[in-house]
């Protein structure tokens, strides 16, 4: 039995049978493949006077064929739409949010969707800044991380309010949680002092610190070797996981024991990082999962002239411009100003004051009882 994988229209390509990929003494030869080089080999249709695979937007975008430009349009349309809502939201965090800290956190995370989103559509015109804009909403990603966390403490007034607020409730620091706890599923409780928070603080800030460092790596490694360097970037990525997974490990521990609070739920403060969890977590693994399909020839030859693995994440970044769309959609719906106590100065808000003031009024009242 013999099945050939179809060129898909590219006379250039040059694929083997499948079942030779499934013997066991080409296993190993066919994953070193798919991680450093691809299963398809295609002939370059652009020859560029740098030596670049990759054409300018110009012979792109002429190059098109219609689903593409159909595509195209579409991301074109859900970005205009992502940015229009982001900053109605914007003017209305503006309006209704009393304290200014609080307010410029809340805007840092109300424009990471559109942010993402103009990032992507800017690299679907011009295929060569494709990864430019992913190593750029990977940072902006890490930075909103520790960005919710300092919302976090905010609204408690800094650690010694959430610590306080934790030992009243006698609420311990939960570590069993994603994305460990499934592998580790019986992780101890901590106990809730300043220490521990700290520590819980600084998981989280480390990940846009190392972040930040292998971005300028990347980007010098990229502008000197520019395609011939995508075996190191894939090193580098791989080396600056395990941090991006402690700063998401500490997020989580954070939110999950502070999320046990009662005086929180006003504010839907979980709808905010659930919304950001989901949207990092799709944005991280659909970019591995683009590149793995394109290195194993499920999109031939490419299009418009660009290579397989560009032609991939053209599609992946049409991908983001919709979910993007959809953050920012979900986000207007469930956390209007009438549902959420961000929006203090909203008249149909409840008058919630921060916890931590919430504590120290009904002490007092306590006290003069």
């Amino acid at each position: 039995f013999s099945f050939t994988v179809p060129p898909s229209g590219c006379v250039d390509c040059k694929t083997g049978d499948w079942h030779e990929y499934l013997r066991m003494d080409k296993m190993v030869d066919t994953i070193i493949k798919l991680l450093t080089d691809s299963l398809v080999q295609c002939t370059p249709t652009y020859n560029s006077t740098d030596g670049n695979p990759i054409p300018h937007s110009t012979q792109f975008l002429q190059a098109l064929p219609l689903p593409s430009i159909l595509a195209l349009a579409l991301a074109t349309t859900t970005c205009l739409a992502t940015v229009g809502l982001a900053a109605l939201q914007i003017i209305y965090i503006n309006a209704y949010v009393t304290h200014n800290s609080r307010r410029s956190l809340i805007i840092f995370l109300a424009s990471t969707a559109p942010f993402v989103s103009m990032t992507a559509l800017v690299s679907l015109f011009m295929p060569r800044a494709w990864f430019f804009s992913h190593l750029s909403g990977f940072m902006y990603f890490t930075l909103a991380l520790y960005v919710i966390i300092c919302l976090l403490l905010n609204l408690f007034e800094g650690r010694r309010g959430i610590q306080t607020r934790l030992a009243e409730q006698k609420v311990s620091i939960e570590t069993s949680t994603p994305p460990f706890c499934c592998f580790f599923p019986c992780m101890p409780k901590l106990p809730a002092d300043n220490r521990t928070l700290g520590m819980v603080e600084w998981m989280v800030l480390q990940a846009p610190l190392i972040r930040l460092l292998a971005t300028i790596v990347s980007l010098f490694i990229y502008f000197e070797f520019n395609t011939d360097g995508f075996n190191a970037l894939k090193v580098i990525d791989f080396l600056a996981l395990p941090s991006l997974l402690i700063g998401i490990y500490g997020t989580h521990i954070l939110v999950t024991t502070v999320s046990k609070l009662e005086e929180l739920s006003s504010y839907r403060y979980v709808v905010v990082f659930r919304l950001l969890d989901f949207f990092l977590a799709f944005f991280g693994i659909q970019h591995g999962v683009f590149d793995f399909f394109a290195r194993a020839g499920a999109f031939g030859c490419g299009m418009a002239h660009l290579p397989p693995l560009e032609t991939a994440f053209f599609w992946k970044n049409v991908l983001v411009t919709i979910e993007s769309f959809l953050v920012v959609l979900l986000s207007t719906i469930l956390l209007q100003p009438s549902r959420s106590s961000f929006f203090d100065k909203h008249p149909s808000c409840r008058n919630v004051q921060s916890p931590t003031s919430s504590t120290v009024t009904k002490e007092t009242l306590e006290t003069v009882n």
